[in-house]
């Protein structure tokens, strides 16, 4: 018998130790919903894909949407608002959370040619 009980008392000692290292463990932080990007973040990063596309002259935006593919989690359309040439090209610049993260031609999926566009002040 009490050897019986002698195990049961080793058993719950290991349990309790091992339940105390898994608590000590570090876990991972909690999770963040990407949010959009600040007005002075939108700012200094349609100068940034500006100089990167290199367009000169006034320019034209869209609003700020949610992205689900491309180098972030939001973006917004930008082209030209008088350009030279004939055609304006649209881009897609993207952002996570107030990080500018890349300008890039912008694809049917994002629909930059149906968006009411905004002149940049």
């Amino acid at each position: 018998m009490t050897r019986s009980l002698s195990g049961a008392a080793l058993s719950a000692v290991l349990g309790l130790s091992l339940a105390g290292c898994a608590s000590s463990a570090k876990l991972p932080p909690a999770y963040q919903p990407p949010r959009p990007p600040a007005v002075k973040a939108v700012k200094e990063g349609i100068t940034k894909a500006a100089a990167e596309a290199k367009l000169t002259g006034p320019l034209e935006i869209s609003a700020v949407r949610h992205s689900d593919h491309g180098p972030g989690s939001y973006f917004l359309c930008l082209r030209q608002r008088d350009p030279s040439v004939g055609r304006r090209t649209s881009y897609s610049v993207f952002f996570e959370g107030d990080s500018y993260n890349g300008i890039q031609s912008s694809v049917i999926s994002e629909a930059c040619e149906a968006e009411p566009w905004a002149p940049l002040d």
